[in-house]
């Protein structure tokens, strides 16, 4: 089981500047590979400091990749609706593959927040039919180093790409952001592993899995999916109790911003075309109550002990199969101190317990 770090960039830090906090995030970034973490990603976010800050992290992964030897480096993801140009995106990606010489892992997402897409002036309701239109046309610039299109959304006259990408994706893999079973045969359809956050009970995330699975090995019968890629919110501590005071105390703070950036307390999701599916969530979080919600939130995620731990990614390994597994380590003003603390308890007590899953999950 490969298992990774997301970064968050979440500026809720008292009287730290957006600088020092990038610069401290990054260096949790960088710290990962000393700690034995697999891979570190990165998301697309703007404007609320209170939530993420990351306008571009295809130039993150360029930095990561040189101050890095060994980690992957990955974009977790980039959102593709609020790229006006496809081009430009491609253009980037053939760089980092030939940079990266292999560590580069390519994410790409649809995005969820109304206040993002309001800002850079793209209708929401046109989200699905621009990420579909712009995911292949990507990966036809890098299949062929040529760009050359012209539909709805997106036109381009014929122009050759240099550097000259050096091999295609679609004959290896990449992500694809799908947190509804739409989402996951999206997904599918374009030939990306799905990557998901961990939300609800596993049980519900396995059915989107599944739905992706399926929908996979029907428009793709020679080729089996990769294990797909599922980010928590974590904390490890070897007290349980104290693990579990700060991972209550802070995944709160976490969720609250969440419920905010993205207005699940509001009605819109009904009325977005290609969001629909969003609503049902947004009710249940009426019907049950922010608090009770959150308290869901915080018991789907995996924190604990390190025993905690493999054993909660045991029952998820038992229930989905083959994963990955991606921890967002640093969130809502944690301390960098107890971060890395956390960081790299689990590098000593869990990677290696979960690296050792994917071969013998009974041994474990």
């Amino acid at each position: 089981m490969d298992v990774g770090i997301q970064l968050i960039f979440q500026n809720t830090h008292e009287g730290m500047s957006d600088a020092d906090m990038f610069r401290a995030e990054t260096d949790l970034a960088i710290h990962a590979e000393t700690a034995g973490f697999d891979y570190v990603q990165a998301p697309e976010h703007h404007f609320d400091p209170n939530y993420s800050m990351m306008p571009d992290n295809m130039q993150f992964s360029a930095h990561l990749l040189a101050k890095t030897s060994r980690i992957k480096v990955g974009t977790g993801a980039i959102i593709l609706p609020w790229w006006p140009n496809p081009l430009r995106v491609a253009e980037k990606i053939a760089m980092l593959d030939i940079l990266g010489e292999g560590r580069f892992m390519l994410g790409f997402g649809r995005g969820l927040a109304r206040e993002e897409y309001e800002a850079f002036g793209v209708d929401m309701a046109e989200a699905r039919g621009r990420f579909d239109q712009a995911a292949e046309i990507i990966l036809d610039i890098l299949d062929t180093g040529v760009a050359e299109y012209d539909t709805e959304f997106f036109k381009q006259s014929r122009v050759e790409i240099h550097p000259t990408p050096e091999r295609g994706w679609r004959d290896r893999e990449f992500f694809s952001v799908a947190m509804t079973p739409d989402s996951g045969i999206a997904a599918a359809n374009l030939g990306g592993t799905m990557m998901s956050f961990v939300q609800l009970p596993i049980e519900q995330h396995a059915e989107a899995i599944e739905a992706w699975r399926a929908r996979w090995r029907e428009v793709r019968p020679n080729v089996e999916p990769g294990a797909p890629l599922l980010t928590d919110f974590t904390y490890c501590h070897e007290d349980a109790e104290v693990a579990e005071k700060v991972a209550r105390e802070y995944l709160s703070k976490y969720y609250l911003s969440v419920i905010k950036h993205y207005d699940f307390n509001g009605d819109h999701w009904g009325k977005t075309n290609g969001y629909q599916a969003y609503q049902a969530g947004a009710d249940a979080i009426k019907e049950a109550g922010l608090e009770a919600a959150c308290e869901g939130f915080i018991a789907s995620q995996c924190w604990g002990t390190p025993d905690q731990m493999v054993e909660k990614y045991k029952q998820r390994f038992d229930l989905i199969g083959e994963l990955r597994c991606s921890m967002a380590v640093s969130y809502a003003g944690m301390p960098h101190d107890m971060v890395r603390g956390s960081m790299d308890l689990i590098g000593e007590q869990v990677i290696p317990r979960l690296h050792e899953m994917s071969a013998t999950p009974a041994a474990v």
